[in-house]
Order: structure tokens, then C-alpha cells, then sequence
């Protein structure tokens, strides 16, 4: 199981900020109901490619876990998260609730307290630049000015950096949010990230389900 590196998680503690800055009770950015992105996960000397898809209620997140490729669709709409093994063409699904990791796909706690830091160019974009502040740490934002999208996000422990790429807005294809017909369903496998006897029909481990910007294992 891949080392929990926390972007976020790390240690409650406080913050001092010039009063010409400006607060926010709430996330001052949200992300549109229909769009695809492609999130780097830079983590020490490696780093993490994901591509994620989002449609309304359905999400979609590829990448690496351990030496293997794996998706989850999350279908909000079913109540139902699809973990599949693309290398082994076999899933499982187990209930989706709102403390399920990937339910919200949006960077960051909206329940944190925002802080507007100016305004910056990274990448080539012209960006909004906000302190975020929550019980379990805190964490820069470049938030795309253009697209209201992140661009980078770097907490301040951790040695850690996430990228935003290729962002677009759109529909989403049907097929992404449906498990392939050529897929065998395995009926006796657990995501709980603490159980030492995890098997399916192939000898590997499976890994756990990879979690969102805000909270990377």
C-alpha cells in the first residue's frame, strides 16, 4: 500500500495574514459539472499521472497504484463505486457515501478558510493566488483566472505538488462511467486500506482506491 503523504493532513496550527488581504468563509473557486483534467501528483522524486472525468453525477479517475493501472467510476446517480483492474479485466463495487474518497473531486476543504495572496503567473496563465487554512493543515492554490480551474497546489508540508493539465470543459462520453461487458466482477474483495488478507483470483494485493488532490495516499 502506497505511503500516506497527506497534501493537507498534516498538523492543525495557526496563521497570521496582512489585513490587505482579503478572507473567504467558503471555497472561492467550484468546478463545472462536465469537464476532464489530467492531475500530476508530484511526490518526492516521483510523481503520480492521473486523468480524471466528470459528468454530472458520474466521475471517472485513471492512474497508477503500485505497478498496475486502475479506474474508479464513481456513480453517484447508483450509489456505487467500480474499482477495475484493467491488467485482469476484473472489478468490485461497494456503496458510495459522502465520506467515500473521490466523492468530491474538487481540490481543497470547503469548510477551510480562504485566503486571497494576489495574483501570479505559473505556466504561462495569469493566476488567483489563495492560502488555504483547515483544522489539518494548510496549503497554497494557483486558481486559473481564465478557466476558475487550480493550476498547482503546494501544501506546506508533505514535499508535495499537484498540477492541473489539459482541463476541459464538456460532456463526457457515456462508455467512460460504464464497466466493459469483458469484466469479471469479484465478489469477496475488500477496500478497507488496513486488511492484511486482501485476495482476488490472480496471487497480487490489490491496492486501495487512489484518493483525491486533497487527500493523497
Amino acid at each position: 500500500m502506497m505511503k500516506r503523504v497527506g497534501l493537507f493532513l498534516l498538523a492543525a496550527f495557526s496563521f497570521v495574514v496582512s489585513s490587505s488581504f482579503v478572507a473567504f468563509a467558503q471555497r472561492p473557486f467550484s468546478l463545472p459539472k462536465q469537464f476532464s483534467v489530467m492531475q500530476i501528483i508530484k511526490v518526492g522524486g516521483g510523481e503520480i499521472v492521473q486523468k480524471i472525468f466528470v459528468d454530472g453525477d458520474k466521475i471517472r479517475v485513471e492512474g497508477p497504484t503500485g505497478v498496475q493501472q486502475q479506474i474508479n467510476i464513481i456513480r453517484k446517480d447508483k450509489k456505487t463505486i467500480y474499482t477495475l483492474f484493467p491488467d485482469e479485466r476484473i472489478y468490485f463495487e461497494h456503496p458510495v457515501k459522502e465520506e467515500t474518497p473521490l466523492f468530491d473531486i474538487t481540490p481543497g476543504d470547503p469548510a477551510a478558510k480562504w485566503t486571497s495572496v494576489g495574483t501570479d503567473m505559473l505556466q504561462g496563465v495569469l493566476c488567483d493566488k489563495y492560502l488555504m487554512e483547515s483544522k489539518a493543515g494548510k496549503a497554497t492554490f494557483w486558481i486559473g483566472k481564465e478557466t476558475g480551474a487550480p493550476v498547482q497546489i503546494i501544501p506546506e508540508k508533505g514535499n508535495v505538488l499537484v498540477e492541473w493539465k489539459d482541463y476541459k470543459v464538456g460532456p463526457q462520453p457515456e462508455e467512460l462511467f460504464v464497466v466493459p461487458s469483458n469484466y469479471q466482477q469479484i465478489e469477496n474483495y475488500t477496500i478497507d486500506s488496513e486488511e492484511k488478507n486482501q485476495t482476488v483470483p490472480s496471487e497480487k494485493q490489490k491496492p486501495p482506491i487512489p484518493l483525491p488532490p486533497h487527500d493523497v495516499q
